[in-house]
């Protein structure tokens, strides 16, 4: 398996630092506002990484944070109160927010099938842990004080800028030192804020105040995971500043840190980047109440490489809903295939199928292409079209593409069984076929299409599959 590591930027080969056990850190959600759908690609890509993972036989300890104390955190809570209350109520407040939005994403994780990470830890819960770490930079002389505020020195870090391809003194004459900041560098970085009246603060070596953003990911990590582990994930956006300045604050407090950089590209709304202020914002509570399928969004995302930008549009959503329907339809077909001709003891046998299963792994072992991978299901189906007289290999090509489908998330799987009602319908619709009352014929497709069934005229009968 290779996979692009978003540090060295080139395709290496991928051996867990604990052979059989993977550790995998992905930056989680800031909670001061409803999760959005381009919340939902990142945290869907790393959850296909993990059940790949876990496909191939390997333990994995998945760890996904949450910011729960924040300057945007803090910002919401003041808007939410009105009038403005004073200190101890915006305290109150954001503990408020904060708990409301991580409830809020923890639902729509679910909504769209997401599974939840093996720990979650809130940066709240970890600030004497953070205060340790930092003590240990200003020890080893790469972090100094400033009136109640600690900063991490940039210059000590001598390949700052590795992992964003950056030089530091470009960036460092580009940049500048703002009013109220007592930092000697404009490109160091907040590891301790002192505290500001009404907001929340814990107390400290350098006085009361809370943590910089940055610290809490290094703290964490190396605290659930060890000082090296093997993947660090997330979007793109993340890469600067801050999983540099994650990597110059751990390897300043002598931890090798993560093996594998990992980033997910980013979402798009018809070209632009997706805003409250365009009118182009898309919850992910929103998209399932117009959709009712998070497969929909799960295949746009599958169609395009994870380091590469997805544009969503409606018009690609009604592809994706036909995408699922052919797979769907397929199944079904071999479903019914499998029921009436396969001898027993048959079912299920490899046979053919296992080339595409080859095909399969082959493009997710290499760098975890899932456009490659969701294209080798599709050959698959067309395969099994052309074979469905084939019982045994219908019957492992429904096997193999449901095995696929749950490495996906996908809820695809076969339709089931149909009231009686239905069937008695379908029946009445052949019986008014047989006896050339075609009116009447097309009255009962249509009155079963309008409750969810679609029917199917075959060589070999009529076949029915409820609509998506």
């Amino acid at each position: 398996m290779k996979i692009y590591n978003s540090l060295t930027r080139t395709k290496e080969e991928f051996i867990p630092l604990k052979p059989g056990h993977i550790g995998m850190y992905v930056c989680g959600p800031t909670v001061y506002d409803e999760p959005h759908i381009g919340h939902a690609r990142s945290a869907y890509i790393f959850d296909v990484i993990r059940r790949y993972f876990e496909y191939k036989k390997y333990g994995v300890t998945f760890v996904r944070n949450v910011t729960d104390v924040d300057d945007k955190i803090i910002d919401k809570a003041r808007k939410e109160l009105v009038p403005e209350s004073p200190g101890p109520r915006v305290i109150e407040k954001t503990k408020e927010v904060s708990e409301k939005y991580l409830r809020l994403y923890h639902e729509d994780m679910a909504l769209l099938g997401i599974r939840a990470p093996d720990k979650e830890p809130k940066a709240t819960e970890y600030i004497p842990k953070m205060i340790r770490f930092i003590e240990l930079l200003i020890k080893k002389s790469h972090a100094y004080q400033a009136d109640g505020d600690v900063y991490f020195d940039i210059k000590t870090a001598v390949e700052y800028g590795k992992l964003s391809n950056q030089n530091p003194d470009k960036m460092e004459s580009g940049a500048r030192i703002l009013p109220g900041e007592k930092k000697k560098g404009p490109m160091d970085f907040a590891l301790w804020k002192k505290a500001k009246e009404g907001e929340p603060s814990w107390d400290s070596p350098w006085g009361r105040g809370r943590p910089g953003w940055h610290i809490e990911c290094s703290a964490m990590s190396s605290d659930i995971l060890g000082e090296e582990f093997d993947i660090h994930g997330g979007g793109i956006d993340l890469i600067f500043p801050h999983h540099e300045n994650e990597i110059a604050q751990s390897e300043g407090a002598g931890k090798k840190f993560a093996k594998f950089w990992m980033h997910n590209g980013l979402l798009t709304i018809k070209g632009e980047k997706m805003a409250k202020s365009l009118g182009n914002f898309i919850s992910i509570k929103g998209f399932m109440a117009g959709y009712k399928d998070a497969d929909l969004l799960k295949l746009l995302f599958l169609n395009t490489h994870y380091r590469h930008p997805v544009d969503y549009t409606e018009e690609k959503i009604a592809g994706m809903k036909a995408e699922k329907e052919r797979i769907t339809i397929a199944l079904d077909k071999m479903k019914r295939a499998e029921d009436q001709s396969a001898p027993a003891g048959a079912k299920g046998k490899p046979g053919k199928s296992e080339e595409f299963r080859k095909k399969f792994e082959e493009a997710m072992d290499d760098d975890f292409n899932m456009p490659l991978a969701l294209a080798a299901v599709f050959e698959l189906v067309n395969e099994a079209n052309k074979n469905i007289e084939d019982a045994e290999f219908a019957s492992a090509a429904a096997k193999l593409i449901t095995e696929i489908a749950s490495v996906f998330g996908l809820k695809i799987c076969f339709q089931g069984e149909i009231s009686s009602d239905v069937k008695v319908s379908i029946q009445m619709r052949n019986d008014a076929r047989k006896s050339g009352d075609y009116k009447e014929a097309d009255r009962i497709r249509k009155e079963l299409l309008g409750r969810g069934v679609i029917l199917e005229d075959t060589k070999d009968g009529t076949i029915w599959r409820k609509k998506l």
